[in-house]
């Protein structure tokens, strides 16, 4: 008897054994994303030979989705104002026409009245086969029609063409958009699409910049636009310079002159370089995070932050200042300056209405003693 409960005692350790490895392996198993897999479905189909990095794929996901829930606020807004109870895809071509613009709105709304008219004719004939198989998309309209049914939380009852709708305006959307990233990529020799790509494919397309700017939208670590002013590049006569007896008299050994850039050569060669970098940050990793540490602690003490928050909000800083002074750039050389003033930042601060910002430097008055730190010997 004290063997068999011995055995019985052994084998209900190892299936409870079992069971908490099965557990953790489906607790580590990643949750697959919305549109990810789709994504690289429809790259392959655009250009076969390019692929994606993850980070890239990741952003366009979380793209699309905020560009799902945009056109899905809209949609839900018409079907209320018209007081009705089921939407249909009239009230997601108009949230469409709201949201696009340009020959993306046309192409659009063409690509998606084509899949409509496809699932229409094969909804019977092929029974077994999905909704957007049917319509000969890639985009799936079940996850389409959880947007539009705000994930069971919605009441309103939904068509059964809202969805494949739906779904070919998404997709469209992100053809055009890996179109021009392929292009991009090609143009720098390369064959993985990165988040540098996106972003110059979406700056470098007015539809697509307008489309994003309605959605409040922009690619983590994709860098600016290169652009140079014109009054930056147009070259200054070189005036003489007088040399001295003092610098001719043996300073410099023969044969060897001390060569000297003209003023703004290395500054555009500096511009150029880190207009073309991307997903870098420029400021010193731990004195930010102490700052931000510090800034955290004044509302809750103790209080836990993971890295990545500090990278985000580091991306999300260094991009507002680059917008500021990039408009600040702007406004001083239209008052015929090249050098920055902290006027010009100021007068950008006003017309954004931010918050009163006191840029000037610091001079201690004359009554006033400045503090000295002291050294620890």
């Amino acid at each position: 008897m004290e063997n068999q409960l011995t055995l019985e005692n052994s084998e209900n350790k190892q299936e409870t054994k079992e069971e908490n490895e099965d557990h953790v392996k489906n607790m580590k198993r990643k949750k697959t994303r919305y549109f990810e897999t789709y994504i690289s479905k429809l790259l392959k189909i655009v250009s076969p030979e390019h692929g994606i990095t993850a980070n890239a794929k990741q952003q366009l996901n979380s793209a699309v989705c905020i560009i799902a829930k945009n056109i899905t606020g809209k949609t839900n807004y018409l079907t209320f104002i018209s007081k009705k109870k089921t939407t249909s895809e009239k009230e997601v071509r108009n949230a469409t026409r709201l949201l696009f613009s340009g020959s993306l709105l046309q192409d659009i709304l063409t690509f998606a009245d084509e899949s409509v008219q496809k699932y229409a004719e094969n909804i019977e004939e092929n029974k077994h086969s999905s909704r957007q198989d049917k319509a000969g998309i890639i985009f799936p309209a079940s996850i389409t029609e959880k947007f539009i049914r705000n994930f069971g939380l919605s009441k309103i009852m939904v068509t059964r063409y809202t969805p494949i709708y739906f779904a070919a305006v998404l997709e469209k959307t992100v053809n055009h958009l890996l179109t021009n990233a392929t292009r991009v990529a090609t143009e720098n020799n390369r064959l993985r699409l990165t988040i540098r790509d996106l972003e110059l494919a979406v700056c470098t397309n007015s539809d697509l910049q307008q489309l994003f700017n309605r959605c409040n939208l922009s690619f983590v670590g994709g860098g600016v636009l290169p652009q140079i002013h014109e009054s930056l590049l147009t070259k200054k006569p070189r005036r003489k310079r007088k040399i001295g007896k003092t610098e001719t008299q043996g300073s410099l050994p023969e044969g060897k002159k001390n060569h000297r850039f003209r003023p703004g050569t290395v500054s555009l060669r500096e511009i150029r370089k880190f207009q073309k970098a991307s997903n870098c940050l420029i400021f010193a990793k731990f004195p930010f995070e102490r700052l931000v540490r510090r800034l955290v602690n004044n509302y809750q003490e103790g209080m836990k932050i993971s890295k990545e928050v500090f990278v985000i909000i580091q991306y999300y800083i260094e991009q507002f200042l680059v917008d500021l002074l990039r408009d600040a750039n702007a406004a001083a050389i239209h008052s015929g300056r090249v050098k920055l003033m902290p006027s010009d930042i100021n007068f950008i601060t006003k017309l954004r209405k931010y918050p009163e910002i006191d840029v000037t430097p610091y001079k201690p008055k004359k009554d006033e003693e400045v503090p000295i730190p002291e050294h620890k010997e």
